[in-house]
């Protein structure tokens, strides 16, 4: 079947799928169709110009986009396209790595571990080498390893003595702490998700051979989302389009919001710089949100400087203006969101086209009792996810351990789950000998009549564990992954102890163990149909270590969604609302030191715009209650020098819905002259920063206070100049 290109494209999208004379910048402002025209680019590529379509490389940011990607390219060619290389940057290393395993210092079945794997095994690493993780937090360890990665960085590749000699605690313990997680995960032959990338970049550095394998297999090369990419990414791509330079790269620098993750934006804005025959063009017609929400984002996005210029227009009309309205507090803004939630409900809107986005993930409690109260169904995307509930993590330990027996990690956690009378002397005990002889735990418990400390009521059991294992590694090499759900059930019989539990949560439990059985029945059927072979659990677990926040938001018209900011990237509501849009909150207070990070909070206020399809609410609270004290705020940098009639609304005035129930708590309205200063209290100063209170002498504004900034600076200062702060970020 032929397609039409003029007649189901407008002219940009036309040569978004036709150009391919050199490099490609398409710069897609939201809701410009930019999906649309990587479709219809492959698709030409196909039809046109005959290229096979497993020469060409399609690089999307969830894996949920690269599904619909590809099943909505095989229903306009009519044909299958199951060999394109579509997927994350992620998944599609790791494809890489597999097939060339030859290169690198682990097995081809290795382990991928997650963040709280990471964790797991950073703390387990500080507690052997009496490290006090409140010195050292290992969120900013693993946080600190992720940057060095992103940049091609191995402890070894670290200067010499730098970390060493630091003064600070943290800093003289990261090099060690980066060398032994380093080798820990070689020992348990696993990765963690920025090993990933960086070795299949330095694959490609040092290996010619592969590296122009690839080039050549990868005729065409396309990056969805390239304003998030970072270096390694960024190096990744150069090098496969070395020998062609036939490369599209789709984004919009004005939604580049994950600068703490390694994303830079640099990428994007100096693309001409590194491609110099580029050809540019701009995606600017937004086919999902009316002129009243566009008018705000564009006004507001204008405001950053480091960006290419776009402005959004709409041929859906002007729609309703934003709503602007002032609460009086994050509760009193629950309760207004709560009121016009019920009210678009009461109009016919499912509440599944409804989203509440914050900046934080604390703003939600208040948004999530005002729903209780209401009787609103919803959903916090980004919560605890199905995958890391404790009984899914235990199973999927176990299949972990039968594809990869060398994993320690797993192994440890599952020995004894559910309890089968291995006890912590008996674990130490094998640990101990393991560590004695620099083997691993399953090479250990595989010579248990070695172990002279074990008796032999605890060979016995240890050796029953180590049988069933064997026996259900030997089934692993043949059945499907839900074959192996079944038969580990079977086996361990969790089922039956979950749901003969006396803990109320237990029935929960044994719900979500079928549950991840459907999972796994479904990941099957659906792997057979583009495959046409049966999955093995070296197909699953890849697949559910890589699942996205953003991969497991779920189409339900029944309830409403709560998330953040970041979380709403490449989503879609009828109706949105923006809360908590005041200074420190939105832009937030640690982001708030360089242009850069402002303009990056700016871009997350634009995002968050940008949602909406007919409805968009921003709210802000003149009040916000911190350590159990009132505290005034103002409203966000980014709504003052705009033009009130942008709004339904004003920043000064702004709409609000009474609420006189809840008004006898107002009685008292805070000043400067009653704040209350405390020992210990987070306090922010326009020169110095974020500062914490050792003493107090005077009271209110008056009061002269002696502060510890982060800066380092120890200094006397009058509580007039100070700000208070927010703990949790």
């Amino acid at each position: 079947m032929k397609i039409d290109f003029q007649a189901e494209l407008n002219p940009e999208q036309l040569k978004v799928a036709s150009y391919t004379q050199s490099p490609l910048l398409v710069l897609a402002g939201a809701g410009s169709g930019k999906t649309r025209s990587i479709i219809y680019r492959c698709a030409y590529l196909i039809q046109h110009l005959h290229v096979k379509p497993w020469n060409i490389l399609v690089v999307t940011f969830t894996n949920k986009a690269a599904s619909e990607l590809k099943q909505r390219l095989e229903s306009l060619l009519n044909i299958s396209v199951s060999n394109l290389w579509v997927g994350t940057f992620h998944s599609l290393c790791l494809r890489i790595l597999r097939m060339e395993n030859e290169h690198l210092p682990l097995k081809s079945n290795f382990s991928i571990y997650d963040t709280d794997a990471q964790k797991s095994l950073l703390k387990k690493i500080c507690k052997e080498q009496g490290i006090d993780t409140q010195k050292v937090p290992i969120n900013r360890v693993m946080s600190r390893i992720s940057r060095h990665k992103n940049r091609l960085q191995m402890p070894e590749d670290l200067p010499q003595g730098y970390y060493e000699q630091a003064s600070d605690p943290f800093n003289r313990a990261f090099h060690k702490l980066y060398s032994l997680y380093q080798q820990a995960l070689l020992f348990n032959q696993a990765m963690d998700f920025d090993d990933i990338l960086f070795y299949t970049a330095t694959l490609f550095q040092n290996n010619p051979e592969v590296r122009a394998k690839y080039s050549q297999k990868f005729q065409h090369v396309m990056i969805d989302e390239y304003q998030d990419t970072n270096m390694v990414q960024f190096e990744i791509i150069r090098l496969i389009v070395s020998e062609h330079h036939n490369l599209c790269v789709v984004g919009d620098d004005d939604q580049a919001i994950y600068g703490f993750r390694g994303a830079t934006v640099r990428n994007i804005l100096e693309f001409e710089k590194d491609y110099p025959d580029v050809n540019a063009i701009r995606l600017e017609q937004n086919y999902r949100s009316t002129m009243g929400i566009l008018n705000l984002a564009n006004a507001i996005i204008k405001q950053n400087r480091r960006r290419h210029a776009k402005d959004l227009w709409s041929e859906r009309g002007e729609g309703k203006k934003p709503v602007l309205t002032q609460c009086l507090d994050e509760n009193d803004e629950a309760e207004i969101v709560s009121q016009r939630v019920l009210e678009l409900k009461k109009k016919g809107t499912p509440l599944g086209e409804i989203a509440v986005l914050y900046r934080t993930n604390s703003q939600s409690r208040v948004f999530e009792n005002a729903f209780l109260q209401h009787r609103i169904p919803h959903v916090i995307v980004g919560s605890l996810h199905f995958y890391q509930r404790k009984e899914i993590r235990d199973m999927l330990a176990y299949l972990s351990v039968l594809l990869n027996p060398d994993d320690s990690e797993s192994l440890l956690r599952i020995i004894n789950e559910p309890a089968r009378g291995i006890g912590n002397t008996t674990i130490n005990r094998i640990i101990s000998y393991a560590n004695r002889l620099h083997i691993g735990v399953w090479q250990a418990i595989a010579n248990l009549e070695a172990i002279e400390e074990l008796g032999a009521a605890a060979q016995k059991k240890v050796a029953a564990f180590y049988e069933m294992m064997l026996n259900l590694r030997q089934a692993a090499t043949h059945k499907s992954s839900s074959q192996m759900v079944e038969l580990l059930l079977e086996e361990l019989q969790l089922l039956e102890l979950y749901r003969k539990g006396n803990d109320p949560q237990d029935i929960a439990r044994a719900e979500n163990l079928m549950e991840f059985l459907n999972s796994a029945s479904e990941f099957d059927e659906r792997f057979a149909e583009e495959n046409d072979r049966t999955a093995l659990l070296s197909d699953f677990l890849p697949f559910v270590a890589l699942q996205t926040d953003l991969d497991r938001v779920k189409d339900e018209d029944e309830a409403l969604k709560l998330m953040t900011l970041h979380n709403a990237k490449g989503l879609e509501f009828e109706h949105v609302f923006i809360v908590g849009l005041e200074q420190e909150l939105l832009p937030h207070r640690l982001c708030m030191n360089t242009k850069e990070e402002v303009e990056e909070e700016r871009r997350l206020l634009y995002v968050g715009i940008t949602r909406a399809k007919d409805g968009l609410y921003l709210s802000y609270a003149t009040e916000r209650r911190l350590y159990g004290i009132f505290d005034h705020s103002k409203p966000s940098v980014f709504l003052q020098g705009l033009d009130s009639s942008l709004f339904f609304g004003s920043i000064d005035e702004a709409a609000h819905i009474p609420t006189p129930k809840r008004l006898g708590k107002y009685k008292h309205k805070q000043t400067d002259k009653d704040k209350y200063y405390y020992i210990g209290q987070n306090v922010w100063h326009e020169e110095h920063g974020a500062g914490k209170v050792l003493n107090v002498s005077g009271t209110g504004s008056d009061a002269l206070l002696t502060v510890s900034f982060a800066k380092g600076a120890l200094l006397k200062v009058y509580g007039t100049f100070l700000k208070t702060t927010p703990t949790d970020s």
